[in-house]
């Protein structure tokens, strides 16, 4: 069994509280740097081409040293960020075996004499398409090199840094994410979820929270939709995973409408479409909720001119917006249930679209104003 740093149990408490902490990691690598008998510590983010250090976290370090460090992109002569960037995420291990073979310039060279530096324990955190996120606790002359039972007992940490920083990364992502998107839906006059490729909400603009509040219907619960329906709640877990899917490129363009009831109202309209996945989502869906009692649907005359159907083919669209269903249609318009399902098949066959939900999607992003 590894060997156990003494304040282990309150090091963990520490490093997860980095995740909701104002200065980040800066108190967990202090309390670290102090229990392995360090003198510095430093939690970098690095971009690996070209090579620059992108953030930082950093105990034991002035401000004078920074600045210049930072000024002479001296990570580029860095032994450790060096071969961090080439390896995968693992273990702790000493800088002392890489030394040998390192050739730093006279600057690097000052800079480690003028600070006493001997050893550094080193950890690859984590690392991306683009980046990669090192650990390093650094030692002096008059510390010593770390023994293995140190680095054996400094790995009994890892596996909780390296799940605090995936939780960091993700939180920090969301809150860019929400805070990119909410300048764009905020805007809107219309109820707008953004959900993220988990399928939970992670944005909404104040008319969909004001939605949230006077409809019983629905709810916001462990940042979720939970419908009062079930079948509802069924297909909305079943449309969101594929628009997610579709999102991410996964599948094809994947977009789809649910309606919700309520009692001796016209329906709410769940439109549910892909965000095409960047540096801020993995992928997504952008829920864009209707009320027909306070919008103007699209009429039929305005959906025959723009998806140029019949007269008779844009009377039943202009019904499925509205929420009813085939043999509904059939009755409203004194039409037989197989002639409607006749002229939806003509349909999508003029708007490519395969599926009902899709059909009315489309016909609300094209004319809805």
């Amino acid at each position: 069994m590894a060997p156990v740093l003494q304040n282990e149990p309150d090091l963990l408490q520490t490093l997860y509280r980095s995740l909701t902490h104002q200065e980040g990691f800066h108190a967990f690598l202090e309390k670290l740097t102090g229990a392995i008998n360090g003198c510095a510590a430093q939690l970098l983010v690095i971009h690996r081409q070209p090579l620059r250090m992108e953030h930082l976290w950093y105990h034991g370090l002035s401000e004078e040293f920074l600045d210049w460090y930072l000024e002479n992109n001296m990570i580029a002569q860095d032994v450790v960020s060096n071969q961090a960037i080439k390896q995968a995420p693992g273990l702790f291990q000493s800088a002392l075996p890489l030394l040998p073979d390192f050739q730093p310039d006279a600057d690097y060279s000052k800079w480690e004499n003028e600070q006493d530096m001997l050893d550094s324990a080193w950890l690859v955190v984590d690392s991306t398409r683009t980046h990669t996120f090192v650990l390093t606790i650094q030692r002096t002359v008059g510390q010593g090199p770390y023994q293995q039972a140190e680095l054996n007992a400094l790995n009994r940490l890892v596996p909780h840094i390296r799940q605090t920083v995936q939780l960091y990364r993700q939180l920090e992502t969301r809150s860019k994410a929400a805070s990119s998107l909410s300048a764009v839906i905020d805007v809107l006059p219309d109820a707008t979820f953004v959900l993220d490729s988990l399928a939970t909400v992670l944005y909404s603009n104040k008319a969909a929270r004001a939605l949230i509040n006077r409809e019983r219907c629905l709810r916001i619960r462990d940042e979720r939709f939970n419908f009062a329906e079930e079948d509802v709640q069924a297909a909305f877990f079943r449309t969101s995973a594929q628009v997610v899917r579709s999102s991410m490129g996964k599948e094809g363009y994947y977009s789809e409408t649910l309606f919700l009831k309520r009692a001796g109202r016209t329906p709410l309209i769940f439109v549910i479409r892909p965000i095409e996945s960047s540096e801020l989502l993995a992928g997504g869906a952008l829920v864009s909720v209707y009320e027909p009692d306070n919008r103007l649907l699209p009429s039929a005359e305005h959906i025959a001119t723009y998806f140029d159907l019949t007269r008779a083919e844009a009377q039943v669209c202009e019904r499925l917006v509205a929420g009813h269903d085939v043999q509904t249609i059939a009755g409203q318009l004194g039409r037989g249930v197989s002639t409607v399902r006749t002229q939806i098949k003509h349909i999508f066959q003029k708007t490519g679209c395969s599926r009902q939900g899709e059909l009315i999607s489309r016909i609300l992003a094209a004319l809805l104003r």
